[in-house]
Order: C-alpha cells, then sequence, then structure tokens
C-alpha cells in the first residue's frame, strides 16, 4: 500500500467572497489532478454543491461530498476527517479540496486534518472582498455596527486572514489603488508573511491554489501579527537586560511607571522602551500595535465592565493575563473585533512547589529572566493591534482594571 500521503486544500472566506467561484476555476482547470471537493454548508440545502456540480460541469456525482447542517470547524468536524478518509480509500482521487462555510475558522480544520495519517495539508486559502475590507476597516466605521451578525463575521475575517497560507483579495476591481494600500496595509498588521494574491471574480492560476506544498502549521501559526508584535516586544526587552543599568533613568521615569512600584529595575526599562519604539509600528493610515505589560492582575469584575466599552478601533488583541481572583491560573485572553474570550493556559510556574520552580528557571533561561522575586512568572502581556490606537488612553483604561 502507497505510503503516500494525498494533498488537501481548505478554502475559508466569509460569505459571498468568492469561494465557490475560486473552487470552479480550479475544477475546470486541474492541471491533470484528479480532484475530490467537500462542500461543507451550515444550511439543510448545500447550494454551493449544486453550483460547483452545474459549472464545474462535474458528471462523476462522487467526486462532490455535501456536508450539510453543521460546521467542520465543530460540530461537522468528525464527518469531514470521516468523509476525507472514504474519499482516500476509493484510490480515485490524488488530491482534495474542501469548501468550508462561510462562518468556519480554519484552525479548528486544520488541526482536525493534520490527524489524517494519508493525508497532508498543502494550502489554506483564505479569500476576502476587497469592497468589505474597506468597509469594516475604512476608519474603524463599521466597527461601530451593534449588529451580532457583523461582529461575527469581522471576529471571523481576522480568523481567516491570521491563519491561511495564501490570501486571495478578491473584487480588486470594486476598489480604488488608494483603498487597497489601505487593505493591504490591515492585512500586513494581521498577518505580516503570508502570500497575498489581488484577484477579480477569482481569477488566480490553480498552482498557487493546489500542489503549492505551501502550509506548514507551526509556521502558519507563529507568523500572525500578534505573535510577532509579542516577539518584537520580547527582544527589545533583551536588548534593555543586555545594556548597562542606568539608575539616572530610572529616577527620571518613576513617576510615569509608579503601577509597577515595588518590581525589578529592569521593568521600568522595558516599559520605557516600548515608548521609545511606539511610532516605529504605525504605517501611513495609522494602523499600529504595542504590547501592554504589567506585573499586577487584573480585577475579573473592572476588566468586565471594561470588556461591554472596548475600543471600536482595535481590530485584533491577544497574550496572557492574570486575575487575582484566580492566582494560580494563567489565561489567554484574546479579542477579535468586539468579541472578547478567554481560556485558561496552565498554572503559573510561580504557583508550583519550590523544588519544580528552582528546575524549570535552571533549563529555561527566558523564563528566569522574566521571573520577579514577589510575583514569579505572573504577568499581563497583551498585545494590541489596531488603527489610530490612543495608546496612553488604552493603558490608562486597562491600568483602572488591575487590582
Amino acid at each position: 500500500m502507497s505510503k503516500t500521503k494525498i494533498p488537501i486544500t481548505l478554502l475559508c472566506g466569509y460569505l459571498g467572497a468568492g469561494k465557490t467561484t475560486l473552487l470552479n476555476r480550479v475544477l475546470t482547470n486541474q492541471k491533470g489532478y484528479k480532484v475530490a471537493v467537500i462542500v461543507n454548508d451550515i444550511g439543510e440545502v448545500n447550494v454551493d454543491e449544486r453550483i460547483i456540480s452545474k459549472e464545474a460541469k462535474i458528471e462523476d456525482s462522487s467526486s462532490i461530498v455535501p456536508l450539510t447542517n453543521g460546521c467542520i470547524c465543530c460540530t461537522k468536524k468528525s464527518d469531514m476527517v470521516n468523509q476525507i478518509e472514504d474519499l482516500m480509500k476509493t484510490g480515485k482521487f490524488d488530491y482534495i479540496m474542501i469548501e468550508a462555510s462561510g462562518v468556519c475558522e480554519p484552525l479548528p480544520i486544520a488541526q482536525a486534518i493534520e490527524q489524517i495519517e494519508c493525508g497532508k495539508l498543502d494550502n489554506v486559502v483564505g479569500v476576502v472582498d476587497a469592497s468589505r475590507l474597506v468597509e469594516e476597516f475604512d476608519e474603524g466605521n463599521a466597527l461601530l455596527k451593534k449588529d451580532i451578525e457583523e461582529e461575527d463575521i469581522e471576529s471571523l475575517l481576522i480568523q481567516q486572514i491570521e491563519f491561511c497560507s495564501t490570501l486571495i483579495v478578491n473584487k480588486r476591481d470594486l476598489v480604488t489603488d488608494e483603498q487597497m494600500k489601505k487593505v493591504r496595509a490591515v492585512i500586513n498588521k494581521i498577518q505580516p508573511v503570508v502570500k497575498v494574491i489581488e484577484t477579480t471574480r477569482c481569477d488566480v492560476p490553480v498552482e498557487d491554489v493546489i500542489g503549492t506544498d505551501r502550509f506548514d502549521f507551526e509556521t502558519v501559526y507563529s507568523s500572525a501579527g500578534w505573535v510577532k508584535a509579542l516577539e518584537e516586544h520580547e527582544k527589545h526587552e533583551h536588548e534593555e537586560d543586555d545594556d548597562d543599568h542606568d539608575h539616572d533613568e530610572h529616577d527620571e521615569h518613576h513617576d510615569h511607571e509608579d503601577h509597577d512600584e515595588g518590581h525589578e529595575h529592569h521593568h521600568h526599562e522595558h516599559h520605557h522602551h516600548e515608548h521609545k519604539h511606539e511610532g516605529e509600528s504605525e504605517d501611513e493610515y495609522g494602523i499600529g500595535s504595542f504590547v501592554y505589560y504589567r506585573r499586577r492582575p487584573f480585577n475579573r469584575e473592572r476588566l468586565d465592565s471594561f470588556a461591554s466599552v472596548w475600543p471600536r478601533n482595535i481590530i485584533r488583541s491577544k497574550g496572557v493575563v492574570w486575575f487575582s481572583d484566580e492566582d494560580d491560573m494563567a489565561v489567554v485572553l484574546e479579542t477579535s473585533g468586539r468579541q472578547i474570550q478567554a481560556g485558561y493556559s496552565g498554572n503559573w510556574l510561580a504557583s508550583c512547589p519550590p523544588e519544580e520552580q528552582k528546575r524549570v528557571l535552571a533549563q529555561e533561561p527566558e523564563m528566569k529572566r522574566d521571573w520577579d522575586e514577589k510575583v514569579g512568572d505572573r504577568m499581563i502581556k497583551l498585545v494590541i493591534i489596531g488603527q489610530h490606537l490612543d495608546r496612553a488612553k488604552i493603558e490608562a483604561d486597562l491600568d483602572s482594571c488591575l487590582d
């Protein structure tokens, strides 16, 4: 039996972006591939399946598998895996394409596909509507909408841009050159290394969609804009730690840093360094980022109250946070537009027995570098990405949520 893994392309994008159009283009010009297609629709009738069969002139109905009444990133995930394995067993296909529904998040789908023994995720293609991107991020005006569905789409849009190896910006003909520059600026801040292709009616070469060998889970996951911002912050921290300590400078900035009173001097240095580099992260459209870094915990109730008035021009934020009412647990906090989620990440090392602390700190110099004698590894380190960010105001508001 052949050990060759069948490559898979995953198409994601919100409703109306052009996924089905792209799929039809690939199916009518497969360049020798025998492609099977899995189409996911959250309704009872899989409209995309019918469109694909008709437009791509598919005669073998077994090459198109509909998955209806659920989303393959959650309720239909096991069904998708079973269908992929069944298609592979037929021996009729050497490539599989999956068109996710407009409300699918790509990350959990990719995780499921990665577990399939005979399959290999070759490319995750995000398809976005250029004109819609302009509306969503133009001066933050679209973020003023209160409709829940709009917020959901906005959140999905960010995740689909963030987690893909190829991004097709469709409907290029509907925006001006200046608007497109702004779209590219937003994309670059959310996902700075993705291959971006601008198209009209998804007219893209087949070789940019299938047979690319472009997807690598760790590379895609670690290349998101919030990860890059965090890495840059830590790089500057370490540069400061390697420099000679200037105590006069600490005295000069002590009042500005009174929220960190009682902690080691290098924390003051780090935060001061962030301010020096703040302007470097903004582009001509005012899209920028910074890292909110504190060694005090959030008060959960205060942060919850602030979440109800979360700044509308924050496009994305993610990081680790510390709550005063749960001193032992590290929590990952992330926002996409107005959607805010939090989940446990594990225990702080500072909550573990002293012997374990000593062992881990000896093995991991990076953790030892960040260790504080009073709070250990507990911290808040949150990447904030947005447009025309008032950093001082956001930091002051977040500081008011601290205990």
